[in-house]
């Protein structure tokens, strides 16, 4: 398969099995993204990578603060609105969820983030703090590469905002300056054999949002 092809058929998974994946693997995932496109070569990013004992501990960590109704929040601060061409997206997106699942299957569906998915591996992303949108660009060409070179390996992955959301639960574990902010996590691990992981989105087509001058 090219790399065209994972672009385009690659989907997120929300459900994963307790298969580890291999230290090496991780790496070589993270070493291929690192060949992101950044302005002058700055690579503002940094990379914070729980796996075994500490991605489980988040996890639970992660669980038990949601069932406590734990206040949330992020170091980035997250879209808190939308223009109504998108918010027309997320309703489409909306509607097709409840299509596609049965009532169980959608409480299942939106309840999978408490256990962060899962995930066998978390792959955290830092900016600097109040950093330009241009940095922000680089550290998502940056994080759409893990989910390119994981796909080559075999392995799944969810960018989400709920990985962020508690970032006491990640700075507890990671020596994380305080001049960093917590931009976005990566949920990685091998697909499990569910429904959940069946659901692939439409996007809009290319009238609805290019426009070209010959």
């Amino acid at each position: 398969m090219n790399q065209l092809s994972h672009t385009q058929y690659r989907h997120s998974t929300r459900l994963f099995t307790d298969q580890a994946i291999d230290l090496a693997t991780l790496e070589n995932i993270i070493r291929t993204a690192s060949h992101a496109p950044s302005w002058e070569n700055a690579q503002p990013w940094k990379v914070y990578l729980a796996t075994g004992d500490t991605v489980k501990q988040i996890r639970t960590s992660h669980e038990k603060a949601v069932q406590d109704k734990a206040k949330s929040w992020t170091e980035v601060t997250p879209p808190l609105a939308w223009k109504p061409d998108s918010q027309k997206n997320i309703e489409q997106w909306q509607t097709a969820l409840g299509d596609f699942f049965s009532s169980d299957e959608l409480q299942a569906f939106h309840s999978a983030g408490k256990t962060l998915y899962h995930a066998a591996a978390i792959v955290y992303i830092t900016i600097p703090k109040n950093a330009s949108a241009y940095l922000a660009y680089d550290a998502g060409a940056f994080g759409y590469g893990v989910l390119l070179a994981a796909k080559d390996a075999g392995v799944g992955t969810i960018p989400a905002y709920e990985m962020i959301r508690y970032p006491d639960e990640i700075r507890a574990h990671f020596d994380i300056s305080s001049d960093e902010a917590l931009l976005m996590g990566i949920a990685l691990g091998y697909p499990a054999s569910s429904k959940i992981n069946d659901l692939k989105t439409d996007r809009r087509p290319l009238k609805d949002f290019l426009q070209i001058k010959d």
